[in-house]
């Protein structure tokens, strides 16, 4: 016999925006519900690279501010945006954004004095997500269920009947509401019909999360200024890279030509090569087990 349980609300997907309306719905005294279906302590994804400053006065009003604030590149890193040949190549131009350290204070350039006590914040989803998922944790009106998947669920003009598994053991949560934060494969969203509109993909881009300790070393040697995001331009592979962690953790993007759609026919080693701007003999490692992607760059 299926576990019973009730909520006000449920929310499937414990990504960022589920976790976001998690925390809101339980600072307003609601009790919530969220269905994960990684495993606790499962890494979460590199998508996210940075936070608006409208959600970063969501976070402030949350009181989990400050600690996302504190988390993702070190606080001297610099948060430039710079356009270079290759990773390791000429530099073309910069822009220059204030590190963690002193995005409160900096009053020159062209991303300070915003008009708001919350400017944005540079920190991938690997950091954001746990600090998320900890102040959610410690909320009274709020419950989260790891390794949890929805499987279906009815409604009536009362109320939402959600099934899910755990372990090989069923739940079903009587609710008010379920909200789908559940990704692109939205099992909720299919299921009650929501249909996309616009363009389905902006960009084809292969993505590549990658360990490569020596990386920031050479760009240091040759005199170069580190950045958050470095963009690639040249006529061979253009692309992108983002800082991840400061040190040696990067995601790579790699644009492909709009008549390109199989992600898997481009050389994903030599196109790295190409956009970090280094030869045969230098070593990385690819953690990103073959993911590729659609969208803005």
């Amino acid at each position: 016999m299926a576990e019973q349980l009730h909520a006000d609300v449920v929310v499937v997907g414990a990504g960022p925006v589920g976790l976001t309306l998690a925390m809101d719905l339980a600072w307003r005294g609601v009790h919530v519900i969220v269905l994960e279906s990684r495993a606790p302590g499962d890494p979460p994804s590199v998508k996210s690279n940075h936070v608006s400053a409208r959600s970063m006065e969501i976070f402030r009003r949350l009181g989990v501010a400050q600690e996302v604030r504190d988390a993702g590149l070190p606080a001297d890193y610099p948060n430039d945006v710079v356009y270079r040949t290759a990773f390791l190549g000429r530099e073309i131009t910069r822009i220059k954004i204030p590190c963690r350290a002193e995005r409160y204070t900096a009053k020159d350039g062209p991303d300070t004095w915003w008009p708001t006590p919350e400017p944005p914040h540079r920190i991938n989803q690997i950091y954001l997500e746990p600090v998320l998922f900890a102040h959610l944790s410690a909320m009274p009106s709020a419950r989260i269920f790891n390794g949890t998947s929805l499987v279906d669920f009815t409604q009536n003009t009362e109320r939402v009947s959600a099934f899910a598994t755990a372990n090989g053991k069923e739940i079903e949560i009587s609710c008010k509401f379920l909200i789908g934060c559940d990704g692109g494969r939205s099992l909720v969203r299919k299921k009650i019909g929501a249909t996309l509109s616009g363009d389905v993909a902006l960009q084809h881009v292969q993505s590549s999360y990658i360990r490569a300790p020596k990386l920031l070393g050479m760009l240091l040697e040759q005199g170069s200024t580190p950045a958050w995001a470095s963009f690639a331009l040249n006529a061979r592979q253009p692309g992108n890279v983002y800082a991840i962690d400061g040190k040696q953790n990067w995601l790579v993007h790699v644009y492909l030509k709009p008549e390109i759609t199989d992600f898997e026919a481009v050389d994903r080693d030599a196109a790295i090569r190409t956009v970090l701007g280094v030869d045969q003999d230098f070593e990385y490692t690819n953690c990103s087990a073959r993911k590729t992607g659609s969208g803005a760059a």
